[in-house]
This record gives structure tokens, sequence and C-alpha cells, in this order.
């Protein structure tokens, strides 16, 4: 397997960042990365077995070495976590394109299963950046929840809900 990041997001990212947005966050950020490189959203190649057109949700191409290189970037944003079938279907596509490289983009998680067929992937290598859902803080909790306290023990991460006069 190639690299592993992981990244955190803002509170409130979670809320207002459909799968779009996150691609474009996505393209922002590999733009960022090496601004010799050129990045496309949303580009399309023809696939080399199928013969069809391929939908990539960022493609990054410059020159290493002399040499043209292609990284294809696949951005998941699911309400569960990425399963095994969606790495197979990422592996078939970078395949299929003959790609140098692939980054699979996670807002959320991703099974144990996907994360070992993945870090058993040999060519192309893939990478992986995960990024965290954002937990609540007490901050930003609305008014609603005047009365629920976070839980400070690290294990729990849960959002707890008492009467502040009770003292928990």
């Amino acid at each position: 397997m190639g690299n592993v990041m992981y990244l955190r997001s803002a509170p409130g990212a979670d809320e207002h960042t459909d799968w779009r947005g996150f691609e474009e966050v996505v393209a922002r950020q590999v733009a960022d990365l090496d601004p010799a490189a050129t990045i496309a959203h949303n580009a399309r190649l023809k696939g080399q077995l199928c013969g069809i057109e391929r939908q990539i949700d960022v493609l990054a191409t410059g020159r290493l070495a002399g040499t043209q290189i292609e990284i294809v970037f696949e951005c998941k944003r699911y309400e569960r976590s990425v399963g095994l079938a969606t790495v197979e279907e990422f592996i078939g596509k970078l395949h299929d394109l003959e790609a140098d490289r692939g980054v699979l983009c996670v807002f959320g998680g991703i099974t144990a299963p996907a994360f070992s067929r993945l870090a058993h992937a040999a060519h192309p290598q893939i990478d992986l950046y995960l990024w965290e859902r954002p937990r609540p803080r007490w901050q930003d909790l609305e008014e609603n929840f005047d009365e629920a306290i976070l839980s400070r023990e690290p294990a729990t991460r849960r959002l707890l809900y008492a009467n502040p006069k009770t003292c928990l």
C-alpha cells in the first residue's frame, strides 16, 4: 500500500459539504500540493480495456523526471464506511485507465477488509486519504442542546445528555 494520510475536517464541515463539494475540496488540496501539476475535477478518460469513457473525480497529471505521470483520485463521501466492493471497483478503474497511481479519498470510515485490500494493491500503488468526521464540540452545539455535555473519556467519544445541575 502507498501512504495513508489522516486528515481532520473542521467542525460544521460535515453538514455543509455534499459529495460534489468534497470532490472540489480534494481538487483544491491536490492543486496546492504541486503547482506545476495539471489538476482536472470531473475529468473523463477512455478506458484501455473497456473502450468506454470513464469519469474521474480528480485527475492530476504532470511530468516527473521527463515522464508523464497520471494520478487518479476517487472521492467517497458516504454515510457508511467504504467497503470492499468500492475498493475493488476503484482498483479495476485504475487498471482500465492504466493509471500510474491512485488515491482513494474517504470522508468517514473504511472497513477492515477494504483497508486490507488497499494494503495489498501492488500495481498501481494506491494511497488512502482518510478524512475523519468532525466530532461535536461544546461550543458548536445548538441552543437546543443546552444540557448536553461531551464525555471527557477518550475511549468513549460520545455525546452524553445530562442536566448540569446534577453534576454528572
